[in-house]
């Protein structure tokens, strides 16, 4: 070693160095990788081998331990590092040292420039013990040209270990188990992490949230509803259960429930029991900006937890939304009929008003297109009183209709016709699947004869045609038979109360979350007529003919 060299090393080692040490864990690096892993790289045992080391440097005094537990290595934005970064520009430390260099990061190209050329302008002495790394031997710096290797492979195991997890997480969303850091307002981790259970309190309100939207209230009616009987905010409700929960929603210092928190609530799927997951990902590993997925990428899993809200409930809430209906100034629920009344002719909505003859009211609807264009469709006005006697006759000769129904269902349930049924509906679905099977590989033969030569491409392509279509008629009609199969075993509609109460009196209050649960639309003629357009209606007719059907086979059966 030359004298200029011998002279400027024994400056450095006479100075006293003010070190901070830094010390960084990260599940998402692998440091957790295995126990030994684990118990090498924890927080106490990289504060151990620091102490350790500093014992046999006199020149170095530890001021303080900067400490980043759960802080990804890829970027450099960690709040002890970000203050250590500070007190060296505060002059309070001017030596950092580390265990390894991975713990310092695992981007290669950020940690090259901290060693490389921001420390030494800070004037700053960097050590990594492992690495046999100190920047105040210039010789050590001069000859260790592995340096950028280490950070390079740094780099390349965090990337590996980013994979690994990525496609961790992408089985677990795929098996249905929820891998989300909080679970959802109605739900809570039961023992098993991975699955959601329900929460008995929250889920109550949940159905409340729901049945408040079927009577017709606003988002903001339910929001102020809610707050003024004091239930806490899913934020605060999380909080309060003693979770560390935060969220961009929130604007207070205690988060109330809002219109938005509503209708998230209203237009979660995850109340039906389907886990949708995956909707954000992030471009790489160093690259932590989410981004949002196109809808077809998204993981959705049926009947992944215990549903807190029936299907055919959130179907309806989902529709009621979807016609965007308005509350009227100083009222807190829509009308019965809003968003559901339409003009047969025009199609425009039917608008509800008022006339007065001294403390007499008188409540009608006429078509929003003469309201506009008195040339375009005629008024269509109907009263009010009209279309309650209507509505109600017709929807009790509806639910009358779905009670039999439900009758024929039982009965059929219970007798042998319904296991021959079903029997014969399994001997169809084999003879389908004999079908399709047949006609792909019709379909082969006729590829094979053109290739041969045997039919010409016009043959072909004709033959190919026709089998295309069968094959389509063929799936359609094992569709259908799955449909029928389906609704003989489950049966879609069950005798609730409210539907026994409506049947059995004659002047019960027509309701609007009555109305929305068996009503799709009604369509408003000129003559006054209305037409009634009732939910699930096609079903009901198919359930009705496979009842008639079996009941058909079953006195056939009797006679012989």
């Amino acid at each position: 070693m030359n004298k200029e060299c011998f002279f400027m090393l024994s400056n450095n080692l006479s100075k006293t160095y003010l070190c901070g040490g830094y010390l960084r864990l990260s599940k998402e690096d692998g440091d957790f990788a295995g126990s030994e892993t684990l118990q090498s790289n924890s927080i106490e045992n990289q504060k151990e081998y620091i102490e350790d080391y500093i014992h046999s440097k006199p020149e170095i005094e530890i001021v303080d331990f900067y400490i980043d537990d759960g802080y990804s290595g890829v970027n450099f934005d960690r709040p002890d590092f970000q203050r250590m970064l500070q007190d060296i520009k505060n002059k309070k430390i001017d030596c950092v040292i580390v265990k390894d260099l991975s713990r310092l990061g695992r981007n290669y190209i950020e940690v090259g420039k901290y060693i490389e050329r921001l420390f030494p302008l800070l004037g700053v002495r960097f050590i990594a013990i492992n690495d046999n790394f100190d920047s105040a031997d210039d010789t050590a710096v001069s000859n260790n040209i592995i340096i950028p290797f280490k950070n390079l492979i740094n780099d390349a195991y965090c990337r590996d270990i980013s994979i690994k997890i990525r496609s961790h997480l992408e089985v677990k969303r795929k098996r249905g188990e929820f891998i989300g850091a909080f679970a959802v307002y109605g739900y809570m981790r039961g023992k098993d992490k991975n699955k959601l259970i329900v929460d008995p309190y929250a889920a109550e309100i949940v159905k409340e949230i729901f049945g408040m939207k079927m009577d017709g209230m606003s988002q903001q009616a339910i929001a102020d509803e809610l707050n003024s009987l004091g239930i806490l905010s899913p934020a605060e409700y999380k909080k309060e259960q003693g979770s560390g929960y935060k969220t961009v929603f929130q604007t207070h210092s205690k988060a109330k429930w809002t219109a938005m928190a509503v209708m998230r609530v209203l237009t979660n799927e995850i109340y039906v029991g389907t886990l949708i997951q995956g909707k954000e990902s992030t471009p790489n590993y160093k690259v932590k900006v989410r981004e949002k997925k196109p809808r077809e990428e998204w993981i959705r899993i049926e009947n992944a937890h215990e549903a807190i809200i029936s299907r055919a409930d959130f179907e309806i809430i989902s529709d009621i939304i979807q016609k965007d209906t308005r509350v009227t100034a100083g009222k807190r629920a829509v009308s019965i009929y809003s968003g559901y009344l339409v003009c047969a002719d025009c199609g425009c909505s039917m608008v509800r008003k008022k006339a007065y003859s001294g403390s007499f009211e008188y409540v009608y609807y006429v078509c929003s297109g003469n309201k506009k264009n008195k040339d375009t469709c005629s008024s269509h006005r109907i009263s009010e009183n009209a279309l309650n006697l209507a509505v109600t006759k017709t929807l009790q000769l509806h639910l009358k209709h779905l009670a039999d129904l439900q009758e024929s269902i039982l009965y059929i349930r219970k007798t042998s016709c319904n296991s021959d049924k079903i029997k014969m509906m399994v001997l169809q679905s084999e003879k389908i699947k004999g079908d399709i099977e047949k006609y792909n590989r019709l379909k082969l033969e006729c590829y094979e004869d053109y290739k041969n030569e045997l039919i010409t491409q016009d043959e072909y392509l004709l033959f190919k045609k026709e089998l295309d279509n069968r094959i389509e008629d063929t799936k359609k009609a094992a569709t259908e038979l799955s449909k029928k199969k389906r609704m003989l075993l489950d049966g879609r509609y069950e005798k609730e109360s409210f539907m026994e109460k409506f049947l059995t009196s004659k002047d019960i209050e027509l309701k609007r979350s009555l109305f929305v649960r068996f009503i799709s639309q009604i369509y408003v003629y000129e003559d006054r007529r209305i037409e009634i357009i009732f939910r699930y209606q096609d079903e009901i007719e198919q359930l009705a003919g496979l009842v008639g059907e079996i009941k058909q086979e079953t006195a056939v059966r009797e006679v012989i």
